[in-house]
């Protein structure tokens, strides 16, 4: 059974692979369609030379997927991987899944604490077609969990729901005769025909947590890489993300103008907002605050989080 590091782009994902060296270190990175999503940002620019840089290592597992143009991820993530794979020594492989604008969040619907499986499509599932197509299934899974959040390895995931195959069926009426051998059906009618996606549960990973039993916490990671040669965002993962504090998210506003302010046109577009109680028009509206003492970043609760 092979090991694999699910890496983030985080400290503590990050120590994992500096001190439990994997068959593989995999990264997932969140891609956006819009040009301007990165425009403006104060922590690392994109330019044609890094999203060439970032094509090629996507190529090598993603060729299937758009050209990368920009990320909702803090920029400095990027160099964050390129760094961090020189500090360990080992390739990282880079994955991503479609971007923002191609899924239905970005089309018809935006994620939020009812519709939170961006975390899911963004990151697991990219890692999980890596896996099933390239490597074996089921895996040893390290994740990023510290001894002071132990309490989030409760809702880690072992299986992994996939797409099997469609099965089709045409009488007369034009109408679909179910089957029960799937533990999920979408009925679809398209061009005249009725067909059905099936789906089956598969035993993806088995989870291990050496930070919890090791009794690491955050304080020794921030130690380790005060004086390493990696550089860390301030804020990671999604910069418009549902689970952070508005506060974060009015800061964000002002480091990376860009990414924030697609989120703000995509809640437009569809009259929704992201945050359970803001918009993002009201988040930048709210006067900057000088220090966020513990408000930064926000840990996914969907059960697979990789940071």
């Amino acid at each position: 059974m092979i090991t694999v590091n699910s890496l983030s782009g985080g400290k503590t994902s990050s120590y994992i692979a500096a001190h439990y060296p994997a068959d593989n270190e995999v990264f997932a990175l969140v891609c956006m369609d819009d040009h301007n999503s990165n425009a403006g940002s104060k922590t690392f620019k994109i330019d044609k030379k890094v999203r060439q840089m970032v094509n090629d290592k996507l190529q090598k597992y993603c060729s299937d997927q758009h050209e990368f143009v920009c990320t909702a991820e803090d920029p400095i993530t990027i160099k964050t991987m390129f760094d961090l794979e020189q500090y360990i020594g080992r390739e990282i492989i880079w994955l991503r899944g479609p971007g923002f604008q191609q899924t239905t969040f970005g089309k018809s619907m935006l994620p939020n604490k009812q519709h939170r499986w961006c975390t899911s499509i963004f990151k697991i599932e990219p890692i999980f077609r890596f896996l099933y197509n390239w490597r074996s299934l089921p895996c040893k899974m390290r994740i990023g969990f510290r001894a002071d959040e132990a309490d989030r390895a409760n809702t880690f995931k072992d299986t992994f729901i996939m797409n099997s195959h469609c099965e089709m069926h045409i009488d007369e009426n034009n109408h679909f005769q179910q089957k029960s051998n799937a533990i999920l059906t979408y009925p679809v009618t398209r061009s005249g025909y009725s067909y059905a996606i099936r789906k089956k549960e598969v035993a993806f990973r088995i989870g291990e947590f050496p930070l919890i039993e090791a009794g690491i916490v955050q304080a020794d990671i921030q130690r380790y890489w005060q004086d390493k040669p990696v550089e860390f965002a301030a804020d990671s993962n999604c910069q418009f993300c549902f689970w952070k504090h508005p506060m974060q998210l009015r800061n964000n506003f002002d480091i990376h103008p860009g990414i924030m302010h697609t989120a703000m046109v995509l809640e437009a577009m569809q009259g929704g907002t992201l945050h359970a109680s803001l918009s993002m028009r009201d988040i930048k509206n709210i006067a900057p605050q000088l220090d966020l003492f513990k408000m930064r970043g926000g840990g996914c609760h969907g059960g697979y989080c990789t940071s």
